[in-house]
């Protein structure tokens, strides 16, 4: 499995907001329309946006539990690690963001799941490759933070603020 370190870097380095309230050309597979406001944000930070999340996690744990066994059993130590680098900077910087900014805990819930999720696709990226999380951390490094989805999944447009 890959080592978590070029993950670690690539998330340390993001300006996290920097450009949330300002169009740009974002480098993503994703067609995408851009939030007006955080109050879209947060309104869109909703259950049809997690079950679409869950569907692309579900998607790498399935590959992995039906053709890489060995390595999938260590799911839980990679998920530890992951969470104790997220812990130890990242995910308190967010949440003081947040906080300090009067937004929603959805919005801190789901930036959570994504950069677990985006770290986990990246160890197992040489059995199930990349995808979903990956894009979304280009979001993330762009500046922006993906936030919903318009239409029917996989067709439609993700929002991104």
């Amino acid at each position: 499995m890959e080592s978590l370190q070029v993950i670690h870097e690539r998330i340390i380095k993001i300006k996290f907001f920097s450009k949330c309230g300002e169009t740009s050309i974002i480098n993503t597979h994703f067609n995408y329309k851009f939030a007006k406001n955080w109050n879209e944000v947060e309104k869109n930070c909703n259950d049809k946006w997690d079950n679409i999340k869950l569907k692309a996690r579900n998607k790498i744990t399935s590959s992995l539990h039906e053709n890489w066994r060995e390595q999938y059993r260590e799911w839980n130590n990679i998920t530890d690690e992951a969470n104790l680098f997220l812990n130890e900077d990242v995910l308190p910087r967010l949440f003081q963001y947040l906080k300090d900014n009067g937004l929603n805990e959805n919005i801190y819930e789901s930036i959570e799941w994504d950069l677990l999720s985006s770290m986990m696709e990246y160890s197992y990226s040489p059995y199930t490759g990349v995808g979903f999380y990956t894009e979304l951390l280009k979001i993330y490094e762009s500046g922006h933070i993906p936030c919903g989805w318009i239409g029917k999944w996989p067709e439609g447009k993700m929002l991104i603020f």
